[in-house]
């Protein structure tokens, strides 16, 4: 894509670049904004971003989630003016987490998949079907109640995002194991008075005891509920999103899976030696 790109002198505004669009799923109507590069190119492959919108910005206007999303459009040069963007609205009476956010963790057991993230997964699949998607670099990150959303996506369906940045949510500490082969930036504030830093603190601590070395905490000490700025504002945040390459990560799985193969055959072999050996003996002895 590098050859294809576009010279930009200044941000684009997302309310002018964002289509608005609908997707339906039994009943359930998901608004959302769509953003297509203006270089798009059929023989090209393209990351998709998810970006899930906080609590104040519920509703049907197909508007309002777009407020927070402008901050990763201000820099020209950012890779996000290359991917395709997806900025789903939550209706005003639902949550991305049917969950109190003022609870911090959750147990996702007995939390059922809400119909938003459940129709934002047909909608994901829908548009890989639609556009030239690069599998291998489908991206999530969202921002108080959306911090919760990400959180879920990445525990329920974790194969399908090569990354994740929560901002300010609460998860499933339970859910550590598979997490940890997820590439996660989370960020939180010391002193948030909205969702407790407890959620943030406790997934990030259970995920390192499972022997996740993918993920890293960033705690704005003194900082309140409204850090996303200082997150999706800071260029290094947005470069290492779109660095991370789901490929890489099945390329190490299927080493490590090799080298266990390897042993294991090893292990094998060396108890048949033992075994052989110790027949052999035996029979010496009758002689």
């Amino acid at each position: 894509m590098a050859g294809m790109s576009v010279k930009r002198t200044e941000a684009a505004k997302v309310g002018d670049i964002f289509d608005r669009r609908s997707y339906e799923n039994n009943g359930f109507v998901l608004p959302y904004r769509i953003y297509i590069p203006k270089n798009y190119d059929c023989g090209e492959k393209y990351p998709l971003l998810i970006f899930l919108h906080g609590a104040g910005e519920r509703g049907t206007d197909n508007e309002k989630q777009l407020i927070h999303m402008q901050y990763f459009f201000n820099d020209p040069s950012s890779p996000v003016y290359d991917s395709i963007v997806l900025a789903p609205q939550c209706p005003e009476d639902s949550q991305w987490v049917l969950w109190p956010w003022e609870k911090g963790n959750y147990s996702i057991e007995e939390t059922p998949e809400s119909p938003g993230l459940e129709t934002l997964c047909m909608l994901i699949d829908d548009c890989r079907d639609f556009y030239n998607v690069d599998d291998d670099r489908i991206y999530v990150t969202g921002l108080s109640m959306g911090g919760f959303g990400t959180w879920d996506l990445l525990a329920r369906h974790g194969a399908r995002f090569a990354a994740g940045m929560p901002v300010c949510g609460g998860g499933d500490p339970s859910y550590a194991e598979l997490l940890k082969r997820i590439p996660i930036r989370v960020f939180h504030g010391s002193e948030d008075s909205a969702v407790p830093v407890s959620g943030s603190r406790q997934m990030f601590a259970a995920i390192r005891k499972a022997g996740g070395e993918l993920i890293d905490y960033t705690e704005f000490d003194g900082e309140g509920h409204g850090i996303w700025d200082k997150v999706y504002e800071d260029r290094d945040n947005i470069d290492w999103l779109f660095a991370q390459n789901l490929a890489e990560r099945r390329k190490k799985a299927e080493k490590k899976a090799k080298l266990v193969k390897i042993a294991a055959i090893g292990s094998i072999g060396a108890a048949l030696s033992a075994v052989l050996v110790a027949v052999g003996l035996k029979k010496a002895k009758k002689k």
